[in-house]
């Protein structure tokens, strides 16, 4: 029976048969990978095959094969295919994964620089599952120290092509995105006390735990948007979590900058809706404003944004320093392939010369060849004259003594 690989197991596979089944069965197909299509072994085959004559056989065959196709073409290959949800993951480093019914990784794109550090060029998040994916993205993060005591904040916003099935899918994500930030805190944890072990006790170990507590108080946020918002905000270049905060931030503060949200961390602008919404946001009892009142707002006004000003240095900074270390690794890669190309034109070099002498020392081999075989030649030539000569004087002797005896007689 045919099936579709949805998921890999170890040394087991999860398949879609043709009835809609999913079977968890023993890896004996080297090489397949999900979404591969496999032949299954029926285990009452047997007892079917007895029951039904060879042509009764042959057309049971025939009408399988006919609806696997139908089932294959119509549903099973597309329903793989095809993304139907598609998440942000906002720490700073913003990440979209686009998912299939399967919740199966299609799809992965880096919407700015800091998430390009991330993923990479992204195809080791294809066919994942995304507890899989989040997982190792987290992990990533963690190592290259975007999640840290100032940026301690994730943002998960999900949208699908039916708007009805983000909302219930904001519960199932934020179950996901704690357990596997569980995960991946508690792997970090015991790396770095395998690392304070090895170490000398005393600062260094204050360090590492005070960084695990910075750790645990990473927050997840999970927020659900629309089909139309992800379009918008494909349009924006923008991430739809970042889309909803801008939204969100523009009613209380009308003159934020778009390419501010961009570059900000997701808890930065969490904390400015915070510090921004009592004061700003008109309640349904309000008085006139007093000059007092007028200065203290604006002296407000003024720090916040002196507030993302210096904030948005210090992350140029950081994008200068990753930038300058990114060209200097690029330089360092370049001159290691030059050495190499060098190397490797040496070595073809040598080989072409070395091939020469062979070559020439072949020829001088030949032509001594062919001028030992003249010389035998020329030999045989002079020994085969020197044989007729010295037959002719055999012959002649012979015959002087022949007629010697003639005259005799």
């Amino acid at each position: 029976m045919k099936a579709i690989v949805v998921d890999i197991d170890g040394d087991y596979l999860i398949v879609a048969n043709s009835r809609g089944d999913f079977i968890r069965i023993y890896n004996d197909y080297p090489g397949c990978q999900v979404g591969d299509e496999i032949t299954v072994r029926e285990t009452k085959a047997g007892f079917f095959g007895s029951m039904l004559s060879s042509f009764a056989k042959k057309k049971a065959l025939v009408v399988a094969a006919c609806f696997m196709l139908m089932l294959i073409t119509s549903y099973g290959v597309y329903g793989y295919l095809n993304p139907v949800t598609y998440v942000t993951i906002d720490i700073n480093p913003s990440v979209e994964f686009s998912l299939n019914r399967y919740d199966l990784v299609r799809d992965v794109c880096a919407l700015n620089e800091d998430g390009k550090i991330i993923i990479g060029d992204g195809r080791e998040y294809k066919n994942m599952k995304f507890d899989k994916a989040l997982n190792l993205l987290l992990s990533r993060a963690v190592e290259a120290e975007f999640l840290n005591e100032d940026a301690n904040t994730v943002m998960l916003t999900v949208s699908s092509v039916k708007d009805s099935t983000s909302s219930n899918k904001k519960q199932q994500l934020q179950e996901i995105a704690e357990k596997q930030l569980h995960k991946v805190i508690e792997r970090e944890e015991e790396s770095s006390s395998l690392r304070t072990e090895q170490a000398t006790k005393g600062l260094a170990t204050e360090e590492t735990s005070a960084q695990g507590t910075n750790k645990r108080s990473i927050k997840i946020i999970v927020e659900n948007t629309t089909y139309e918002k992800h379009q918008e905000a494909k349009r924006m270049a923008i991430s739809q979590g970042k889309l909803v905060l801008y939204e969100k931030l523009k009613r209380v503060k009308p003159d934020v900058a778009l390419e501010h949200i961009k570059e900000t961390p997701v808890g930065q602008i969490l904390k400015e809706l915070e510090k921004i919404g009592p004061k700003d946001k008109p309640g349904p009892e309000s008085r006139p404003s007093t000059n007092r009142d007028d200065k203290r707002q604006g002296n407000d006004k003024k720090e916040v944004m002196n507030h993302g000003q210096l904030h948005s240095e210090k992350i140029r900074e950081q994008k200068d320093h990753r930038s300058e270390q990114m060209e200097k690794i690029q330089k360092e890669q370049k001159n290691k392939i030059k050495d190499k190309i060098k190397e490797v034109n040496e070595k073809i070099k040598d080989a072409k010369d070395q091939l020469k002498e062979a070559l020439k020392e072949t020829r001088e081999k030949g032509k001594d060849l062919k001028e030992e075989k003249a010389r035998k030649k020329e030999n045989t030539n002079e020994k085969g004259k020197q044989k007729e000569k010295s037959n002719d004087n055999r012959k002649s002797k012979q015959w002087d003594k022949e007629s010697k005896y003639r005259r005799k007689d």
